[in-house]
């Protein structure tokens, strides 16, 4: 991988990879893409960026230029995003690579609304699979491109946040806080009043013995 800085100049013989870097409130972001489309989304308080780019890029040939103006949209709609504003993220997406299911399960998450919650098992459901409620928490778990595609706003149906591959329960948590307003919601065991008030943000109801999935 070559790293070019903005405003100077690479081998333009290679495939480009965009980026642009920011820091916000819950911590630095790292946004890539590709001419395909919007590639990933890191973000992390104690963020790399270097060695973030060449764990995305591992395995292939490919010139990384920042470009801060290309993706600016970008930036404005994430920072929009965490002031609470429900933004609709709807760009062109680059998923070379994901396989079929996995495609189908992050693309039946980035349906969900602002300030929605729903179950993983429901989400088996959508994409016709109800029983593969497993596969659909490790197909999250490999969400390239979270908050655009918001898979935190996938939950266990008991009340329970479940994990975040997005940095962690903590972060899906306050993900959650962003978008509804609620606070304390629970992560793991959680009180009973806490746990309730994920189910009261579920679209649908639970169903009694529904899943648990770790999503990490």
């Amino acid at each position: 991988m070559i790293i070019v800085r903005q405003g100077e100049t690479g081998d333009t013989t290679l495939p480009v990879l965009r980026y642009v870097t920011f820091d916000t409130e819950i911590g630095r972001f790292l946004v890539t893409r590709s001419d395909s489309g919007l590639r990933s989304v890191t973000f992390a308080r104690d963020l790399d960026v270097g060695r973030t780019l060449s764990r995305l890029t591992r395995g292939t040939r490919v010139m990384a230029v920042e470009d801060r103006i290309s993706l600016r949209r970008v930036v404005d709609s994430i920072r929009e995003y965490l002031d609470g504003k429900p933004v609709r993220f709807d760009y062109t997406l680059d998923l070379t690579g994901t396989p079929e299911f996995s495609r189908s399960v992050l693309e039946a998450a980035r349906e969900i609304p602002f300030g929605t919650l729903r179950s993983y098992k429901s989400i088996a459901q959508d994409v016709g699979s109800p029983r593969a409620t497993r596969p659909v928490g490790q197909a999250l778990s490999r969400n390239p491109i979270p908050i655009v595609i918001p898979c935190h706003r996938v939950v266990n149906s008991d009340g329970t946040l479940g994990g975040y591959s997005g940095g962690g329960t903590d972060m899906k948590r306050r993900l959650i806080e962003i978008e509804t307003g609620q606070i304390g919601l629970a992560l793991k065991g959680g009180e009973r009043e806490a746990r309730a008030r994920i189910r009261f943000l579920l679209e649908s109801e639970p169903t009694t013995g529904e899943e648990t999935q770790s999503h990490e």
